[in-house]
């Protein structure tokens, strides 16, 4: 199991991103064959939550880097959702 790392993740003011190695990570250029050639042997980054209105990301990567691995929180955030994921691991927000 992958512990999250706090340097790796991402933030462009709406979805809030996982770009470093886990088990089940992706190659870029494996899932999209036709990427910019700048993506060639880098990882797809993996998508962690949307925040529309509210946006509590330091909130939520200070809390999964101290809760959950990388593999746990995406195999439960891609069956249900980012916020049951979150609350499967004790997060109980705002």
């Amino acid at each position: 199991m992958t512990k999250f790392e706090k340097e790796m993740f991402t933030w462009d003011g709406m979805y809030l991103m996982y770009k470093g190695d886990f088990d089940g990570a992706q190659m870029m250029m494996d899932v999209c064959p036709d990427a910019h050639p700048s993506w060639e042997g880098k990882l797809k980054p993996a998508f962690v939550a949307r925040f529309k209105y509210r946006k509590p990301y330091k909130t939520w990567i200070k809390f999964l880097c101290k809760h959950a691995t990388v593999e746990e929180y995406m195999d439960i955030a891609c069956k249900t959702s980012p916020v049951d994921a979150m609350k499967h691991f004790g997060y109980e927000g705002k």
